[in-house]
């Protein structure tokens, strides 16, 4: 493709994976509490890190990461899958973002934050942007909304591809093409950036 230069865009994906036991899970649904806060260990950072980004303000991202586990806590029991249990937590998360936003009365749409909680990966969460992804997130800019959501959950949340299904209600059969599809587009256009007189 191009000049031949391909981009590994793993550069922007350096978190740790999380994957929480089913032993631990139906543990957690059966209302134990140890269980649960297992479970808070594993995803407390990753969620408090989704919502700051969101909100742009400490306390008030940990306020609300509070709320979302309690809630968490408070549903569990009605989540049959552990496989499901990071998706359902970033739902509940996005759902808790909105609701805030409600409360406050922004005058912002909530169509455009739902955007905004889909796709805009906040560029400070990127700590030392070098020319590669610098060119990367311009690039991402120019790809169609779909396509730059599920590169964003991937790469940037670094999300699992079930995780990202369910957050966007597709299989993860027909994630897979739109991956394959958005990372194609993206290496094109890196290419021509590159290749511009």
């Amino acid at each position: 493709m191009g000049n031949g230069h391909v981009y590994n865009f793993s550069i922007l994906n350096s978190s740790e994976k999380t994957n929480i036991s089913a032993n631990v899970f139906s543990k957690a649904k059966a209302g134990d509490s140890a269980a649960f806060g297992e479970i808070y260990n594993l995803y407390f950072q990753k969620i408090y890190r989704f919502v700051y980004f969101r909100v742009s303000h400490k306390e008030t991202a940990e306020d609300l990461a509070e709320e979302i586990f309690l809630k968490a806590y408070g549903k569990i029991a009605s989540l049959r899958d552990g496989a499901a249990l990071e998706g359902w937590l970033y739902q509940i998360a996005r759902n808790a973002i909105i609701d805030y936003y409600r409360q406050k009365k922004a005058t912002v749409p909530i169509e455009e934050l739902e955007n905004t909680l889909e796709y805009e990966a906040n560029i400070v969460d990127i700590a030392n942007t070098d020319q590669n992804q610098k060119l990367i997130l311009e690039a991402l800019k120019q790809m169609p909304a779909e396509q730059q959501i599920v590169i964003k959950l991937k790469f940037f949340e670094q999300l699992d591809n079930a995780v990202i299904a369910e957050m966007i209600h597709k299989t993860e059969g027909a994630l897979r093409v739109i991956q394959h599809r958005a990372l194609k587009r993206l290496q094109e256009l890196i290419d021509k950036r590159i290749n511009k007189p």
